[in-house]
């Protein structure tokens, strides 16, 4: 399998703290987050990374040069901001990508095990399937609807209580994208459109430890779980 990590993003949510910097390049003790999700990724048996680029694409450059996994890793750079869902379509289109592939939202951390997600999706065969965590309180999220294995719907955020959120981690057909071109949010725009006819799968990561580190508490939160864990 293929991998794209998604770290084009401004990371405005940070700004605050970041200044200016990418957040997937933000420090996590000696080393910095991209580091960090680099190693989780590699555990499982991962043929070649694709990073998604476009704010600051030289930072991620220089960053790539240096890397341990440099060796797997190709960045391709946006000509312009084309939200998540045509990030990956231009990846898709100025690659040799392999399909199905995986995308990870370069600000997520979660504990999927990402060998059994895949087995779940050949076993499901839909054409998409996203990776969701249950949490105390979905207010930030927004919500995932799932019976069986399958995506009924979404809900918008704002609903609190606790309940199961997307995660951030999927595997997509390369068909998924056919009808699609510019700027689009997988989110908004491709997944919605797969719902019924069972196209979406999910896949639950029961008692995991999500953390939106594209947000300043949950920033401060994982470099707290670094420094115990060091």
């Amino acid at each position: 399998m293929d991998l794209v990590i998604l770290v084009g993003g401004f990371g405005k949510r940070l700004s605050k703290i970041s200044n200016g910097n990418p957040k997937a390049l933000l420090s996590i003790g000696n080393n910095v987050y991209l580091d960090f999700l680099l190693d989780r990724i590699m555990q499982y048996n991962i043929n070649h990374i694709f990073l998604s680029l476009y704010y600051k694409s030289e930072l991620f450059i220089d960053y790539i040069n240096s890397a341990k996994y440099k060796n797997i890793i190709t960045p391709i750079i946006e000509p312009e901001p084309l939200d998540t869902g045509g990030a990956v379509n231009y990846v898709i289109e100025n690659s040799n990508i392999l399909s199905p592939l995986f995308v990870i939202n370069g600000d997520t951390l979660s504990e999927i095990n990402l060998d059994q997600m895949l087995s779940k999706f050949y076993e499901s065969n839909v054409k998409a399937m996203i990776g969701i965590s249950r949490v105390e309180d979905v207010a930030r999220y927004g919500t995932v609807v799932e019976q069986e294995g399958e995506v009924l719907s979404f809900e918008e955020k704002g609903v609190t209580g606790d309940g199961w959120i997307n995660n951030g981690h999927y595997i997509i057909k390369k068909e998924a994208f056919d009808s699609y071109s510019g700027a689009f949010s997988l989110e908004k725009n491709l997944f919605p459109k797969l719902l019924g006819n069972q196209k979406l799968g999910a896949f639950k990561v029961v008692n995991d430890n999500f953390i939106d580190m594209g947000v300043p508490d949950d920033y401060k939160k994982l470099c707290n779980i670094y420094d115990e864990v060091k």
